[in-house]
């Protein structure tokens, strides 16, 4: 199917993404390399809207686009604090849990649902991306459930993975009243403009910072930008869960490019989870 060789390749950038910000974060610290890449994948949206031209809107896109970007603040200012306040084997975890919120927010926005198939696969996605971490839970198997009750940045991750999973449905409107590229674009420069005050306030000398790695960050907008536009094209194409589920691709990615790039180990151990993770994208591709 189109939509999954889309997703897929957004999922691949989405892990590209994460191995520049990783590069640029030795120089700059969360919250401005957030903002600031935030900053460059409006730039080459806008670029992109440019290019294809802004179409007409519908009613109450301006309205979403204040919402998107409302949301979109709000995340990234909560997953900053989030990874701060915990050990990151017990945080990122949570995130595997969002396309599971979406069983219960789509139907209810916007009245999607998947089918039989289409739920093995969700379900699957979501078990491999959280083996993909077995090795890194140094407090137990169950260490990221049992958090909960004890740790403010798992409480604080989960909410996030909710939110995103608001945020999905959010796009599927937006992309019903304009065009994939002009959505996204619009709903990142929104986020963008949201967070520009809080980065002043809280990061010390932001230009500064961003002057040390400009290019990592740069690297880091182009393929945020590329990703997104791949997903808001996905998501005129099939279910909202199936797009999200599939993005979660890109942790089997980020494995590979860490032990690639940053010579991370263990990743003969986290061939389960990706094993796990394909399962169930054949599922939602072949068999929903």
């Amino acid at each position: 199917m189109t939509w999954v060789a889309i997703m897929i390749a957004a999922a691949f950038l989405q892990a590209a993404k994460d191995a520049f910000l990783k590069k640029a974060m030795a120089d700059v610290d969360v919250v401005a390399a957030t903002w600031s890449y935030c900053l460059a994948t409006s730039v080459f949206l806008g670029i992109m809207v440019l290019y294809a031209g802004f179409p007409e809107v519908g009613p109450g896109f301006w309205w979403l686009v204040a919402v998107s970007g409302a949301f979109g603040a709000v995340n990234l200012l909560l997953y900053s604090t989030a990874i701060r306040a915990s050990d990151l084997s017990l945080t990122l975890p949570m995130l595997t849990l969002s396309p599971l919120f979406m069983l219960v927010t789509s139907p209810l926005m916007i009245g999607e649902f998947p089918d039989a198939a289409g739920l093995v696969g969700i379900f699957l996605i979501v078990a491999g991306s959280y083996v993909l971490n077995l090795k890194l839970l140094i407090h137990g198997v169950f260490a990221p459930f049992k958090a909960l009750l004890v740790h403010k940045g798992p409480r604080i991750m989960l909410l996030v993975a909710f939110l995103w999973s608001l945020c999905a449905n959010i796009d599927r409107m937006g992309l019903n009243a304009s065009s994939p590229v002009a959505w996204v674009f619009c709903a990142y420069a929104a986020t963008t403009v949201m967070l520009t005050p809080l980065v002043f306030w809280r990061s010390s000398g932001v230009l500064a910072q961003i002057a040390k790695t400009p290019r990592a960050i740069a690297a880091a907008g182009v393929c945020e930008a590329v990703s997104v536009a791949f997903q808001m094209i996905a998501l005129t194409m099939t279910l909202v869960p199936y797009v999200i589920a599939v993005k979660r691709l890109s942790a089997v990615f980020g494995v590979l490019l860490g032990a690639l790039v940053f010579r991370e180990k263990g990743l003969s151990e986290r061939l389960a989870g990706a094993a796990l993770m394909v399962a169930g994208v054949f599922f939602i591709a072949l068999l929903g």
